[in-house]
């Protein structure tokens, strides 16, 4: 099966919470092509990047398994957090670096 096939069998958004039958594996690893991909695209004039996951608001065990799996590649990453009172959701930020020499 491709990953196009696996994303047309995805489950609804109510489905894909945390506790429920998910498509977790799925959802981690689009996010690391993306992430990858963006820093292909900018490692050549700089050694760090700030990833914004707005879309993953309230899904912190999805941000947590995409910061293990960046840093188990020799990333530096860390997450930071916003509340958003009006919205009443968390926004993830990463901030990414390959330098190790920082």
């Amino acid at each position: 099966m491709t990953a196009e096939e696996a994303r047309k069998l995805r489950y609804s958004k109510e489905d894909e919470k945390v506790g429920h039958k998910n498509t977790f594996n799925l959802l981690v690893s689009d996010y690391i092509n993306q992430i990858d991909s963006k820093i292909s695209h900018v490692a050549t004039y700089t050694d760090s990047l700030i990833f914004p996951l707005n879309d993953l608001c309230n899904r912190q065990d999805i941000v947590n398994e995409i910061v293990k799996q960046l840093k188990k590649d020799g990333y530096i990453v860390s997450s930071q957090t916003k509340y958003y009172f009006d919205i009443k959701s968390y926004v993830f930020e990463l901030y990414i670096s390959w330098n190790n020499n920082g």
